[in-house]
């Protein structure tokens, strides 16, 4: 039972949850019962009193705990306050907005269907199926100017799962970590900070000729580290950290962004899900999902991301920076009540009948929930046997050989040629296959490459070979 206590304490604490000695005392109390009905021959009871919570705080050095009173509701007061605050900070720095910065997390349930589908009920009853269980961590972010985006940081439970495999994670459209509980740590946020956003935006300013340097703004978490500010990095970055409980009132990234991303998200899932169902293959949506793997949710989460417009980033800087988005005339570019009811009409038409608005608003703002007791016991069992995940592989690489890319470029030159040769258009013809061509550089760059190594390693050869002939 402490065992399970425990994680479920550090989940909460790392989810920025309030705990109270009487919540911690409930939830002991809640995990007890369900072990005891598991296991069907525990006589003993358990009473969950302050001196039992204050010894397990001890035997599991949760000496530093934060216990506090009722979840705090978003203080309005600070909220209110921090705009003249933040407007000191960027006018004592002179920051542009293209050099503010926010960031914020979001769990994402990938696999997530709306709650009236069968598919729901069938996670009740059909072992193993979990697909509204598997849960990804997002970290997204951009700037004021809604010009510049991030690249996504992903936590992921599973370190190298089997749909990447050979793939290069320094390849992705997203910065790929992983952590069992897919959370964002100290550690990972750091490592995100000064390997990553830092070189990043030195790039853009470079691009946009802008001295190298940035403010930052992001809210109070366990899992942002207070030094953030104190760091060596490539470039100065300044850290101000929200006050608490704000997150919901004028973090930027919480005023629309990720309400909208995920909406992408699934209209893009709903989508791909109908032209399966609906295509040659004609696939049911059990089996479209049990196909839907890791690596099409980071394509999908990419291709959403980049769906986030420039005006609609502005757009979510009003409650912070007001004095913003009266220098102009910013704002959402889409109405996101249409995308939601284009999003239920996609699933009417991969027939799920019942599906409704709420049902998919109530996806779209979901975020990470409590673990539950079947959860709890799963990542117990998973310490307790120091197993990996059930997807994951020894990481290896794919190797992609000089003999596939060339005959893959000869038989492509080829189709398009014969374009050329049978379209009566030469006009189009030309200009499809330049177009084909100028897309497949990248792959010819790379054969150019890899034959003038291996000329360079067989002309080292030959010289070591006459050097040894001469001193024979």
């Amino acid at each position: 039972m402490e065992k399970r206590l425990s994680i479920w304490i550090d989940d909460e604490i790392e989810r920025n949850m309030p705990l109270s000695q009487s919540i911690i005392m409930e939830k002991a109390r809640r995990i007890f019962n369900y072990i005891q009905v598991e296991a069907s021959d525990i006589s003993e009871t358990f009473v969950a009193s302050r001196g039992c919570v204050n010894r397990f705080k001890h035997r599991n050095n949760f000496h530093n705990i934060k216990i506090t009173g009722e979840a705090a509701s978003g203080d309005t007061k600070a909220a209110a306050e921090f705009p003249a605050t933040s407007k000191t900070i960027i006018e004592q720095g002179n920051y542009p907005p293209e050099l503010v910065f926010d960031v914020d997390e979001t769990g994402l349930f990938w696999k997530r269907m709306p709650k009236r589908t069968f598919l729901s009920c069938e996670e009740k009853r059909a072992p193993g199926f979990k697909a509204a269980k598997d849960r990804l961590t997002l970290l997204l972010g951009g700037n004021a100017s809604g010009d510049f985006k991030l690249k996504p940081l992903l936590v992921y439970h599973s370190k190298n799962p089997r749909a990447m495999k050979g793939m290069s994670k320094s390849t992705l459209p997203v910065i790929w970590e992983s952590n069992k509980k897919s959370w964002i740590t100290m550690k990972i946020f750091q490592d995100w900070f000064t390997e990553h956003v830092c070189p990043s935006v030195k790039r853009y300013c470079e691009i946009k000729k802008f001295e190298q340097r940035a403010l930052l703004l992001i809210d109070n978490a366990p899992s942002h580290p207070t030094n953030l500010s104190d760091l060596t990095t490539c470039i100065p970055v300044e850290v101000v950290f929200l006050p608490p409980n704000t997150t919901a009132l004028i973090q930027p990234m919480d005023q629309g962004v990720i309400f909208n991303f995920k909406a992408y998200y699934l209209r893009r899932t709903l989508k791909q899900m109908f032209e399966k169902i609906d295509g040659e293959e004609k696939q049911s949506i059990r089996e479209f999902w049990k196909n839907y793997n890791i690596m099409n949710a980071v394509k999908n989460i990419n291709l959403s991301w980049n769906e986030i417009t420039e005006r609609s980033l502005k757009g979510v800087w009003k409650n912070i920076w007001p004095d913003l988005s009266k220098s102009e005339d910013i704002g959402h570019s889409v109405d996101m009540d249409e995308i939601v009811e284009e999003i239920v009409e996609l699933a009417k038409q991969t027939g799920l009948d019942e599906v409704n608005v709420e049902d998919v608003e109530e996806i779209v703002q979901e975020t990470a929930a409590s673990l539950s007791n079947d959860e709890l016991k799963e990542l117990t069992e998973q310490e307790e046997n120091k197993s990996i995940d059930s997807s994951d592989f020894e990481e290896e690489q794919k190797e992609l050989s000089v003999a596939f890319v060339k005959r893959s470029l000869t038989t492509i030159t080829e189709i398009m040629d014969q374009f050329v040769e049978n379209d009566p258009n030469f006009d189009r013809s030309s200009k499809a296959r330049r177009g084909v061509i100028d897309a497949l550089s990248t792959y010819q760059q790379l054969l150019t490459e890899r034959k003038r190594k291996t000329q360079t390693t067989l002309d080292a050869f030959l010289t070591k070979r006459q050097k040894i002939g001469n001193t024979k």
